[in-house]
């Protein structure tokens, strides 16, 4: 139902100054709902810094996630998961940010690890009228949700390949049916005055009441396409993604492939971000024109690798095998190439300012030279990293 502010909100602040009563107008910020549903996983703060009082300020909004998630009851087992990413998107009804728009969208805001500090994102705003009605979502994609761990889901003798597309069966069914229509989400009101009296219309963002709720036939789907995986050791990767309605162009996003043998697959065109290849086996594998940011391939076998057009920045390739691989026209920035076999890799017209190399078994004297004039940085991994 849509909701009417109440009148008498905001009383007027009475100061004595020079003995005389004088009413101050002051400008506020006010909250019209803020719903958190998920708080073991993350929170939503906010608040308003005035820069000139009731005109401009900007909005602060914290994101808060905890370092041990949250547990799901499921299946009679349990799970802990917590996000990699969230999307965050701001509204403004009575006001512009700096750009002149009524909508603002931050973008992916990604959290590397479990144990992160809370986030503060700052909308710079600017009010049109006496008063203005802002509104923030979060949301998180299946490749955002990482599988912390998992209890009495699928007996402990599964392969690599069974692991990795269970933990991204479960990742789709949490964003799927536990963080739609959205992770959090909230409403405030901006005032030019304590005593300005603004009767607008609103209402919730969503009606949680009627919200779609787990049943008993997801959770039975779900447990019957587990099954099909403990019940198929013998398949690959993509075979057995497919057999339980899995997209490997965009469902396997942020898996876990430890391990896994990945041997001549082929992945070409795919999103595969955030991803964790370590020891892995990928050797003649086709990785072209794929999303690969921020993934691990740490002691990865990428040997005959086909990485043409890849998104490899920020990837971490340390002591994993390159050689004979095609990285023609890869983003490399900021990507970690230490300790990696770089024997006969084609480095040809790929982006590499920022990236980290040294100690490459294979790597030729003109290819360093090469890295080193496009922006390349040569580092030796510490005692430290090594032993990670």
């Amino acid at each position: 139902m849509p909701q009417r502010l109440p009148r008498g909100l905001f009383a007027p602040i009475n100061l004595d100054l020079r003995k005389k009563l004088i009413f101050v107008t002051m400008a506020t910020f006010s909250s019209l709902e803020i719903f958190n549903p998920h708080l073991s996983a993350m929170a939503l703060g906010a608040d308003f810094h005035w820069q000139t009082q009731g005109e401009k300020g900007h909005l602060a909004l914290t994101l808060i996630p905890q370092a041990d998630g949250q547990w799901l009851s499921l299946l009679g087992g349990k799970l802990r998961f917590w996000l990699r990413g969230i999307s965050l998107t701001v509204q403004a009804e009575g006001a512009t940010t700096d750009h002149g728009q009524k909508f603002f969208n931050v973008g992916e805001i990604v959290f590397p690890s479990e144990a992160v500090s809370p986030q503060t994102v700052n909308v710079e705003l600017a009010l049109t009228g006496q008063w203005a009605r802002l509104q923030a979502e979060v949301k998180a994609e299946a490749r955002q949700v990482a599988i912390a761990e998992t209890q009495g889901l699928w007996p402990p003798d599964l392969s690599p390949n069974q692991l990795a597309i269970a933990d991204r069966l479960l990742a789709k069914f949490i964003a799927e049916n536990y963080l739609t229509p959205a992770l959090c989400w909230g409403q405030w009101l901006l005032s030019k005055s304590v005593d300005a009296d603004p009767q607008i219309i609103w209402q919730p963002l969503y009606n949680v009441e009627n919200n779609r709720t787990v049943t008993e036939a997801d959770t039975g789907n779900l447990g019957d396409r587990l099954q099909l995986i403990i019940n198929s050791p013998q398949l690959d990767c993509l075979t057995l993604g497919k057999l339980v309605g899995l997209d490997p162009q965009r469902d396997l996003a942020g898996g876990k492939f430890v391990g896994a043998n990945l041997n001549s697959i082929d992945l070409s065109n795919g999103q595969l971000m955030d991803s964790n290849f370590r020891g892995a086996i990928l050797t003649d594998s086709d990785l072209s024109n794929t999303d690969l940011r921020r993934s691990n391939f740490r002691g990865a076998d990428l040997s005959g690798a086909y990485l043409e057009g890849a998104n490899l920045s920020q990837v971490d390739f340390r002591k994993s095998s390159l050689a004979l691989a095609t990285l023609i026209g890869t983003d490399l920035r900021e990507a970690d190439l230490r300790g990696a076999t770089l024997q006969n890799v084609n480095f040809s017209g790929a982006k590499v300012e920022n990236l980290s190399f040294g100690d490459n078994p294979g790597l030729a004297p003109s290819q360093e030279a090469w890295l080193l004039e496009n922006g390349a940085q040569l580092a030796s991994e510490s005692v430290q990293e090594m032993l990670r």
